[in-house]
């Protein structure tokens, strides 16, 4: 079914947009349809049997398929037809298989394998069964303050993951964050974000994602470092919150101009959240970047104190690996733990993450 709001494509039973969260009226949506969707079958059925649209972005589209091998569903990203003869774009689309292949986490989509089929250049990655997290947000219109840092915190672990590969997101927003039907979280697109930015803007200069979630120094195209990704996760935190998208504007001018005379500790200020979280989301927020949280792995340890302190709650985070960090040289030794507080970590994991299962709910 095709969104008769965004014109999202979504799966043909679906009853709510997985792009914008609206509801999808089958008297007014049409068919999910691919041009190239009989051409992919067929290059590819030697390897997948190819099932479905899932969705088109900047780099290509995204199918649904069953690997015949090893009897599997996963995601295939396929460079989109007029794209295939273009030298620049397909290394592009290499590289950004190449960042995604060095990262093993539990929560990044994970690569498979990449290559070229029927004269297609296409690459492998986890398929997963759920909705992004903008669907979720749109859907419910906020989250609760415990939810949403349970999903920050997720997303905090893989890019502080990334960081200590030497890898800069660049590209994190609603979109590319998914919530699957367990309650796990998962962060895709790794290695996008210039790429993404050359694409999401049409000739008008109309916007049409990324910049609403770049940082002031990448709208500025200045060097990045990871305080960048600790930008972007801020208005993540913002977004699940709120339900707003605290930048959202018509044109990249629009999003600049936002940025530099937005006061957002004032916005903050204004949302029904506690004290402590604020103070966390206003240091991720911070327009200049030297007063800026330094890193993930600091928001991470902020974040999971202040859902201690500000929410009443027992310790329902996991321990912050010591391998994520990028700025420790050498691991502490890791302490045993105790039997009774591991049990007590694994039961508040689990009851995390059912509640995350249950945003998806009506889904």
């Amino acid at each position: 079914m095709v969104c008769s709001m965004c014109g999202h494509e979504n799966r043909d039973q679906a009853k709510f947009c997985d792009d914008c969260g609206a509801t999808l009226d089958a008297t007014i949506a049409r068919p999910a349809g691919d041009r190239d969707l009989d051409e992919i079958r067929a290059a590819f059925s030697d390897r997948y049997m190819v099932e479905s649209l899932l969705g088109r972005g900047g780099m290509g589209s995204v199918y649904k398929a069953r690997e015949r091998t090893l009897d599997r569903h996963v995601a295939l990203k396929v460079v989109r037809d007029e794209r295939r003869h273009d030298a620049e774009f397909i290394e592009r689309f290499r590289r950004e298989a190449r960042i995604a292949a060095r990262l093993r986490h539990p929560r990044i989509v994970s690569v498979h394998e990449v290559g070229t089929l029927g004269g297609f250049h296409y690459f492998s990655m986890d398929y997963i069964e759920g909705s992004t997290l903008r669907a979720v947000v749109a859907r419910r219109r906020s989250l609760p303050p415990e939810d949403a840092i349970s999903v920050v915190a997720e997303i905090c672990r893989a890019v502080a993951h990334a960081h200590g590969k030497g890898i800069i997101h660049r590209d994190l927003k609603p979109e590319n964050v998914m919530i699957d039907m367990e309650g796990d979280v998962f962060v895709m697109d790794f290695g996008l974000a210039r790429a993404v930015a050359d694409s999401t803007l049409t000739a008008s200069g109309a916007v049409v994602g990324s910049p609403f979630y770049m940082s002031p120094e990448q709208l500025r195209g200045e060097a990045l470092d990871e305080r960048t990704d600790v930008y972007s996760l801020g208005l993540i935190l913002y977004y699940c919150l709120t339900g707003v998208d605290l930048f959202a504007a018509e044109s990249i001018t629009a999003v600049i101009a936002k940025h530099l005379s937005t006061e957002v500790p004032i916005e903050v200020s204004r949302q029904e959240m506690p004290h402590n979280l604020r103070e966390v989301l206003v240091s991720m927020l911070e327009e200049n970047r030297d007063r800026r949280a330094r890193t993930v792995k600091e928001v991470l340890e902020r974040l999971t104190l202040r859902k201690i302190v500000a929410l009443g709650l027992a310790a329902t985070e996991e321990p912050v690996s010591s391998s994520d960090a990028t700025t420790m040289r050498v691991a502490p030794q890791p302490q045993p733990v105790p039997p009774v507080e591991e049990q007590a970590l694994a039961s508040a994991a689990a009851k995390r993450k059912a509640r995350l299962r249950s945003l998806l709910d009506d889904l």
